[in-house]
């Protein structure tokens, strides 16, 4: 079975000559995904060509015991699988070679297989290859965003730019998945939760998504004749710093340049006198390598002076473009960057390098080391009017007791506490009444204390270093005070407001009686004595008669009109909030209007969950006693009858019963008996998870003590399951009874739908701090339509063995694992059949 049809994009180069031997042509397939048929298009063109008469070697081919791969080489001459044998290669020297996997590590040689391909095309050799998207260099960092997982080894861009040719394996993400539940990509043991991740349906479209991206950059430098005559490329230049920003940075400049046409990259790194000693050359050993690995030119220049050399470089090198990286701390760039901020640095070489764009770029270290400024709020006008008849005040009241005082307090005495005036008044004034205090205290303190005293004139040079020495230390201790005292109102405005409004949050998820709580929250925050939510007229602004509803109200004698409130506001169509207590300052209606927000999505919330709980109850009760009775009337009275039928046999004295005859039919009476305790059992389980009493007790439990006891209960015989559970797997928190209950349905299921030579397989995989646990069959399957009645209670689709219960196990199963926070859901097994994925939280080992 060979790859659905798949539209790709080709982008194809000029052919290269090397000084002297022709250099061999490289054609690169790169498939979206894993499993889009890269390998097949590789291998179908080498087929191609070997029948058109070329001389033709498959390198290597990671074939995975695939027969339509298979099939595509037979006739071709192959190397040994796994590794590529270069030297053999060179001394074959074939027409045409195919490599896959470009980015794959040799173990033999140690080597990526794109440095062996590079060695033969340098010797003539032209070589057919395969790749993928999350192999591309310069989308390293954006593939582990999107795949939540490391990437494949790399291939650097520089190989796929100078290819031949390169074309992109694309195919719908559907039409992908189709083919892994098929099992033309995995076998049912090797899906874990890693590559079900992998092959969602998102992840596929974000990765086909990239692809095009990536591909539309590189056609349309492939194609520079296609710009417009009179457009010229783009000159990128990249400052890269030292340290792990740098290869995201050249990544990310390195995309910038792939969607421009005809445009050209190249690295600078600035080496300033700053830099640590012997560190230099290892940087620039590494960040050349970075650098040419996504084609760009690499220069490193000397300068103190970062933003000037940068400018430089950029005029000499005739950039259009000079990308940075953005918004880190001056503590994480004082090495490479002089100790200056970035954004600094962007605004200088804007200033030093005309017609040059600046692109900040934010990198790891800037998100990980951003913080929010303090927000600054100015105080009150009564404390700056305060501090300000202060600072009249207390220097002119200290001067008189300091002249009681006389000599013996002293000049340093004197200007002390005067400026103990001046801190006072900083703290309850701010900054000018400070500064207007430090001018009156040292206008006194000169006048009144230094000699000539009752003058302004000052004689001892001494005296006038004291005196604009004070004036100095009382600005500056003024403006310290100053900040301190906002950045304390500040953090205790930010502190009452982030308290205020994770109240409000708390209210809106509390659950039932969540309105009342959240009311008696918003009372307390704003210091009210009673609030109400009042229905009445979808008129915010109606002041008419028409009298008011109160549907909540907390606090003594609270409004029932809005008119006896100090504060309204408007809760939605039909609701107001009344407030009664104090009037409120702007910030505060802010927080208020958050407030209202919220009891109107409480209150929304509150009416449809009890509309929805009704209907709910009526619907589940309509379903259940329709399905019931019909239970009753095939399933339940199968096994009564024969009960029933045994015990009146023995009864009967017309029948002289052998003692065998006696027990088969006292094991047929117990047999039913013991159905008819189960199915009792599995109701009464399903009415209790229905109505939300069924105690669980979440423990840490490890896999292999329930595991053991779901297949005892089965009756399994050794052998009869596949059990594949990694070394080191993490326990689970979960009730230990409930999941083997859970277990021993799912197990069931499994057992009973699976053919006869197949065995289910159990597999477990951590994924993300859960645990997911895997019970896969090679039975009938269910479509995907169907995967969500399959929980239903008393369904058994595909089932027509009435024996086999009522059908409520799956559905019980179900409900056991989400009292636990887990999660049961079907996947389609690679091959045909169903897999169970048991997911559960990830406990904590001692």
């Amino acid at each position: 079975m060979g790859p659905e049809p798949r539209s790709g994009l080709v982008s194809e180069w000029a052919p290269k000559e090397a000084s002297g031997m022709p250099r061999g042509r490289l054609r690169v397939y790169v498939g979206v995904a894993p499993g889009v048929g890269a390998t097949y298009a590789m291998l179908a063109e080498a087929a191609r060509r070997r029948a058109r008469g070329a001389d033709v070697v498959i390198g290597v081919a990671d074939t995975h015991g695939r027969a339509p791969l298979e099939a595509l080489m037979v006739g071709s001459e192959r190397r040994e699988p796994g590794a590529l044998d270069v030297p053999a290669l060179l001394e074959r020297r074939p027409r045409i070679v195919a490599v896959d996997n470009l980015g794959a590590i040799d173990a033999t040689t140690g080597r990526a297989r794109w440095e062996s391909v590079e060695q033969l095309i340098e010797a003539g050799i032209n070589v057919l290859a395969t790749t993928e998207v999350r192999a591309v260099a310069s989308l390293a960092e954006v593939v582990a965003a999107v795949t939540q997982g490391p990437p494949p080894p790399p291939v650097p861009d520089r190989i796929l730019l100078g290819a031949d040719q390169v074309e992109l394996i694309d195919m719908a993400p559907e039409a992908l998945r189709r083919r892994l539940a098929h099992g033309g990509l995995r076998s049912a043991g090797q899906v874990d939760a890693t590559t079900a991740s992998l092959y969602s349906v998102e992840t596929l479209s974000r990765l086909r998504e990239l692809g095009f991206s990536w591909m539309t950059g590189l056609l349309a430098a492939a194609r520079p004749e296609s710009a417009d005559p009179g457009e010229v490329g783009e000159r990128i230049l990249v400052a890269v710093p030292s340290g792990p920003d740098a290869v995201p940075l050249l990544h990310r400049a390195a995309r910038l340049a792939n969607r421009a046409p005809a445009s050209e990259l190249a690295a600078v790194h600035v080496v300033s006198g700053r830099s640590l000693p012997g560190s230099a050359d290892l940087d620039l050993v590494a960040l050349r390598r970075v650098a040419e690995s996504v084609g760009a030119r690499f220069h490193h220049v000397v300068g103190e002076d970062v933003p000037q050399a940068l400018a430089e470089v950029a005029m000499a090198e005739h950039a259009t473009a000079l990308v940075v990286g953005g918004g880190a701390p001056a503590e994480g760039l004082r090495r490479v960057w002089g100790g200056r901020h970035t954004g600094a640095l962007a605004l200088r070489v804007l200033d030093q390098a005309l017609g040059v764009d600046v692109h900040v770029v934010p990198t790891a270290s800037t998100r990980s080391h951003t913080r929010s400024k303090p927000e600054r709020i100015p105080l009150s006008r009564v404390r700056v009017a305060s501090g300000t008849a202060l600072a009249v005040v207390l220097p002119a009241g200290l001067t008189p007791l300091l002249l009681m005082a006389g000599d013996r307090v002293g000049l340093a005495g004197h200007s002390l506490a005067y400026l103990l005036t001046v801190v006072v008044v900083a703290l309850v004034g701010g900054l000018w009444p400070a500064l207007v205090c430090a001018v009156a205290a040292s206008t006194l303190l000169n006048y009144y204390f230094i000699p000539p005293t009752h003058t302004f004139q000052v004689a001892d040079l001494h005296n006038t270093v004291t005196l604009v020495g004070f004036l100095v230390v009382a600005g500056l201790v003024g403006a310290i005070v100053h900040r301190a005292a906002t950045m304390t109102l500040a953090a205790a405005r930010a502190s009452a407001r982030a308290r205020t409004l994770a109240a409000v949050a708390e209210g809106t998820i509390r659950g039932e009686e969540a309105l009342p709580a959240l009311l008696e929250q918003l009372r307390s925050s704003f210091g009210m004595t009673s609030v109400s939510l009042l229905a009445g007229s979808d008129d915010s602004h109606d002041q008419s008669d028409e009298p008011w509803s109160v549907l909540r109200s907390v606090g003594p004698d609270a409004p029932t009109d809005p008119r006896q409130s100090d504060v309204q506001v408007s809760a939605g169509p039909g609701l107001t909030l009344a407030l009664a207590g104090r009037a409120l300052v702007a910030e505060e209606r802010a927080t208020l209007r958050a407030f209202a927000a919220q009891v109107r999505v409480v209150h929304e919330r509150d009416q449809l969950s009890r509309e929805a709980a009704v209907a709910e109850r009526l619907e589940a009760t309509g379903r259940l006693r329709d399905a019931l009775l019909a239970a009753v009337g095939h399933d339940l009275r199968t096994p009564l009858a024969a009960a029933t039928a045994a015990v009146t046999s023995l009864r009967s004295a017309d029948v002289a019963w052998s003692p065998s005859e006696r027990d088969e039919l006292l094991a047929t009476a117990e047999e039913s008996l013991h159905r008819l305790t189960a199915l009792v059992a599995d109701l009464l389980d399903l009415s209790r998870l229905r109505s939300g009493t069924l105690t669980v007790r979440a423990e840490t439990v490890w896999l292999d003590d329930v595991l053991g006891p779901a297949l005892d209960e089965l009756g399994v015989v050794p052998g009869g399951v596949q059990i594949d559970i990694p070394e080191g797997l993490p326990p689970v928190v979960a009730d230990a009874a409930l999941l083997t209950r859970a277990l021993v349905n799912v197990l069931a299921n499994a057992l009973r739908h699976s053919p006869a030579g197949e065995r289910v397989i159990i597999t477990a995989s951590p994924s993300l701090g859960r645990v997911e646990i895997r019970v896969v069959d090679r039975g009938p399957g269910i479509p995907a339509a169907d995967h969500a009645r399959v929980f239903q209670p008393f369904q058994r689709l595909g089932d027509s063995d009435n024996r086999t219960g009522l059908g409520l196990g799956l559905a019980l199963s179900r409900g056991l694992v989400e009292a636990m926070s887990g999660a049961l859901t079907p996947e389609d097994t690679p091959g045909g059949g169903l897999t169970m994925v048991i997911g559960l939280p990830e406990g904590v080992t001692a």
